[in-house]
């Protein structure tokens, strides 16, 4: 096989990879909610039960970025998603518990918690390793289309989980969470043999040395946090606000909306990131400048939508910033690392996006209460104060990236 050929292949197993997890993970939100209240445990509880479990990713993802450059990619990737389908299947046997006459609540909440943990601090390996790997095959001015296909890939199987959740849910309710974790085996049994190491990965032997401190990362790391923050503090909250303007008093149907303006907004992504962006190959430079002002644009509309599909809009124009947004700040900060450190600095990125799952499901419900739009116009603040800061960040040219 020439290299060529062998950087296609691995990166179609790795897009394949990453769209199976991400099948699993949209999947396991959509099935997880709706069955907590049945376990006795309330919102509030739920919120802080994945929010603290998400803590482990602070310190799992640099690990599994460090090792993923002294080990290999291809060991790395396989672990996160052999431990994505076992943590999914304890978290469905976890509820299964909860659903039994008898259980203990709070035996319910330990057993989540650990669970959810466990996956958390497992399934942090895939994208560090996917991230570096895409760096090895990918030269520097194609960088930006390779983080661009895995973001694509990624919201592929966001799209195709609620898909396979509803057409699966009339054979009871946890046999969506067993599938999936059947399809996240698969997912590491494909990548295991179809997945080779990047010969430049097997050159190179050099330590890397990524901290959380480093000032080549440091505005990357701001972006996403604040990225994920706003974004997941409104995802908790946009049921209740379409409910609240838009007059629906039945869940489900709230539930509808809030599905499809979420789709909306990774079909977006998909078609941008998984097409668009790979016959269009801006630099990162460019697309840093231009991810900020569309959330904030994105922001507004939502926020003074007169109807839901001005809404659902304002969602598909967060796909857009987030489509300018992945190959943008992964690119920029892949291109600003050595070669050698490539697999540590995606885990310290990837270790800053958690600031959204921690902080989110506390502060989005806060907002809420002083406002049905302070959250988006809060968000609206922050980004507009970003796309100055934008402006100060120096991206490394192709010519002096590694």
């Amino acid at each position: 096989m020439t290299d060529a050929a062998g950087s296609l292949r691995g990166k179609l197993t790795l897009a394949g990879g990453m769209t199976l997890f991400a099948i699993g993970q949209s999947l396991l939100f959509i099935i997880i909610a709706p069955l907590t209240p049945l376990t006795g445990l309330d919102k509030t509880q739920f919120g802080l039960i994945f929010g603290l479990a998400n803590i482990p990713l602070i310190f799992a993802a640099p690990m599994w970025g460090r090792l993923s450059d002294s080990h290999g990619r291809k060991p790395v990737f396989v672990i996160g998603l052999a431990g994505s389908a076992v943590g999914t299947l304890l978290v469905a046997l976890s509820l299964r518990y909860g659903l039994s006459a008898g259980s203990s609540v709070g035996l319910v909440a330990l057993l989540l918690f650990m669970s959810r943990a466990f996956y958390s601090a497992t399934a942090s390996a895939i994208y560090p390793s996917s991230q570096a790997y895409m760096a090895d095959v990918t030269p520097p001015e194609k960088r930006a289309q390779g983080m661009a296909l895995i973001g694509g890939a990624n919201s592929l199987g966001s799209i195709l989980g609620p898909a396979i959740g509803g057409g699966l849910a009339f054979m009871g309710l946890l046999f969506p969470m067993y599938v999936t974790a059947v399809i996240m085996a698969a997912g590491t049994i494909w990548a295991m043999y179809g997945l080779r190491e990047p010969a430049k990965h097997m050159e190179q032997q050099q330590k890397s040395n990524i901290k959380f401190s480093d000032k080549r990362l440091r505005p990357y790391m701001i972006l996403w946090a604040c990225f994920f923050f706003v974004f997941i503090s409104m995802q908790f909250i946009t049921p209740f606000y379409i409910g609240d303007k838009y007059g629906f008093s039945d869940p489900k149907e709230m539930s509808q909306v809030a599905s499809i303006a979420l789709a909306s907004m990774a079909v977006v992504i998909t078609i941008t990131q998984g097409v668009i962006l790979q016959i269009i190959k801006p630099h990162p430079r460019t697309l840093l400048r231009l991810c900020g002002p569309s959330f904030a644009i994105a922001l507004l509309i939502i926020a003074f939508a007169p109807n839901i599909y001005i809404m659902i809009f304002g969602y598909s124009m967060i796909g857009i910033s987030f489509s300018f947004a992945t190959p943008g700040i992964n690119g920029g900060a892949s291109l600003s690392v050595e070669r050698h450190e490539q697999g540590a600095a995606a885990g310290v990125l990837a270790a800053a996006n958690t600031v959204g799952p921690i902080l989110g499901p506390a502060l989005g419900p806060l907002m809420y209460t002083i406002a049905p739009n302070a959250p988006m116009l809060f968000g609206v603040g922050i980004f507009v104060l970003l796309s100055l800061y934008v402006l100060t960040i120096k991206v490394p040219d192709y010519s002096t990236a590694d």
